[in-house]
């Protein structure tokens, strides 16, 4: 019963509904039955264009099959200044604005700063934090602003603080994901709902109703 949904993967998984990445900078020859986000992620600011990424950005947004903006965000552990990187995170939130879809973000050392920039927005999308690892007092606060958070394979190492937030999270602000890992969604879903005492037909349920939610063009 239910449906397995990924909303973060980079190549095809066992899930029954799932969103593959995709690098504006790569080549890309989309398939018409595969759902997708689109992004420019920090890492890779540097080494082209950025208003020629953005330009790409502006028609494949567009696109049906093309259900969120991401992966895009901060990364304060590389060396790309965080100026710049604010700067091509914000166009990218103007996109995800216009075309009136979610973002899938990356973040690293920056959630104070994704706070920040979420409060000078005037904006009902949501935020969607992908591979979530933060602690109970950081999650308390992006709480507050409203963010969604999807748990990969990192979750299944049951690290106790990190178990402790995922606890303290309403299931309806909850989606999964394998991003690069090989373990499968089912795998995860399996797990997560030991930690949350839930069924998994339970589990499954409450996230395809925040898929439907969130993406809703899926």
């Amino acid at each position: 019963m239910g449906k397995f949904v990924n909303i973060h993967a980079h190549a095809s998984s066992s899930a029954h509904i799932e969103i593959i990445n995709h690098c504006i900078q790569d080549s890309w020859d989309p398939e018409s039955n595969k759902l997708y986000s689109v992004g420019f992620h920090p890492w890779h600011i540097a080494d082209f264009v950025i208003h020629e990424m953005i330009e790409k950005m502006n028609v494949l947004a567009h696109r049906s099959n093309v259900l969120a903006i991401g992966e895009c965000g901060l990364d304060r552990a590389v060396k790309i200044q965080l100026k710049k990187q604010e700067e091509v995170f914000l166009k990218q939130i103007e996109i995800a604005e216009a075309v009136k879809k979610p973002l899938i973000i990356h973040s690293v050392r920056s959630y104070p700063d994704l706070i920040n920039i979420k409060k000078t927005r005037n904006t009902d999308i949501p935020w969607i934090l992908h591979g979530y690892n933060g602690n109970k007092q950081i999650t308390e606060q992006l709480l507050k602003h409203n963010f969604y958070f999807s748990f990969g394979a990192i979750l299944l190492r049951n690290r106790v603080k990190l178990i402790d937030s995922f606890q303290m999270i309403p299931l309806n602000k909850v989606f999964f994901e394998t991003d690069e890992s090989p373990e499968q969604i089912e795998t995860i879903y399996i797990f997560a709902a030991q930690q949350l005492s839930l069924s998994l037909d339970e589990l499954k349920a409450g996230i395809a109703i925040n898929f439907k939610t969130v993406f809703s063009n899926g």
